[in-house]
């Protein structure tokens, strides 16, 4: 829809206000701030025009008026100043980016903790190795009985299962089993697994094809664990700051939607958007009510994630997708990847 120029200048002073206050907006405030003056029944007019387009509401017949759905969604669009990192705010990202570059996991969850910090709201973020493969295999002869069976998955990180079997296998034995798994196995994904892949991996154990079922289970269950999406969350308590949070069984809603892992990721990081994404909530319970800011990142060529920042509707957009958007870029480009130029999405918006 096509605004005039002091439509849009109205609209993003209620709206700029309304994040910064949560208060309604009068008309009174907005005649203050205008760039060119203007006579309060003009401007009650023209926010008349605005409501009646569905931009702004009045939650009661005296009041001021507040964003819908659909206002914030032209705010972010093509209303709202960009923000721009200061020296500080740079200097403490890039500090943060270079320990998640020594240790993904303990960067990554700093950085969780760094974002909710500096913004004030909740953030979650989804990290995985999307194509988790075990790199070699090693043994470890224990007696005839056993042995243990190291896995070293492409992350690096070895992992132990001890294998009983109910027939003796001499130490020579291990290092023939071994070999062949390394020969079949190593570096290959899980969907690459085929089964004549299996026939053939059959084929070459030779007298120790019995072992076949029990290992392929032990290496299926590493490769999903290693597959696995890890879920971190930093800065819940900062929502119930906002007055949009403090009805009791929204809060419920909430807290419990956050508790379970499964629907974030599938909410969130199931199939995620390729850049950064802003969804605006509907003002319902739980997430629904929630306005939320995601990018995808990438570390390594096989890792990758999603940080989202979760707020009320009226949270400071222009910062968040800033900070989010150079977190996001930065982990990446260090492995060269970078995410496409934003990509600004509203759902849920029911108004």
């Amino acid at each position: 829809m096509e605004l005039s120029e002091r439509k849009k200048e109205i609209l993003k002073s209620v709206i700029d206000a309304y994040i910064l206050t949560g208060e309604p907006v009068g008309s009174k405030f907005v005649a203050q701030n205008l760039k060119k003056p203007c006579s309060s029944a003009t401007i009650r007019n023209e926010m008349s025009d605005l409501e009646e387009l569905g931009l702004l509401e009045q939650p009661h017949t005296s009041a001021g008026r507040i964003p819908t759905g659909r206002g914030y969604r032209m705010y972010v669009d093509s209303l709202m100043e960009e923000y721009r990192l200061s020296f500080e705010e740079t200097l403490i990202l890039n500090a943060l980016l270079s320990e998640a570059e020594r240790d993904r996991e303990k960067g990554i969850a700093d950085m969780t903790r760094l974002l909710a910090k500096m913004t004030d709201y909740c953030v979650v973020t989804f990290s995985k190795e999307n194509t988790g493969t075990i790199e070699r295999f090693e043994g470890v002869y224990i007696h005839p009985r056993s042995f243990l069976l190291v896995m070293i998955t492409s992350s690096g990180r070895a992992i132990t299962k001890q294998m009983k079997n109910s027939f003796p296998i001499p130490a020579e034995g291990v290092e023939f089993l071994i070999e062949v798994l390394n020969d079949h196995l190593a570096k290959k994904e899980l969907g690459g697994v085929t089964i004549e892949r299996m026939a053939a991996l059959e084929n070459s154990l030779g007298e120790y094809r019995g072992l076949i079922s029990v290992i392929l289970q032990v290496i299926y269950d590493v490769m999903a664990e290693i597959g696995k999406t890890a879920v971190k969350t930093a800065g819940v308590s900062n929502l119930f700051r906002y007055p949009e949070f403090h009805d009791p069984d929204h809060a419920r809603v909430l807290l419990s939607q956050l508790e379970d892992e499964d629907g974030l990721i599938a909410r969130f990081a199931q199939d995620p958007a390729p850049s950064l994404q802003v969804h605006i909530g509907t003002g319902e319970k739980g997430l629904d009510g929630a306005s939320f800011v995601s990018c995808p990142f990438r570390i390594g060529k096989r890792r990758g994630g999603v940080v989202c920042i979760l707020g009320p509707r009226r949270m400071n957009y222009a910062k968040a997708m800033a900070r989010l958007e150079y977190v996001a870029k930065q982990i990446s480009a260090v492995h060269g990847f970078e995410p496409t130029l934003p990509m600004i999405e509203t759902r849920n918006d029911n108004e």
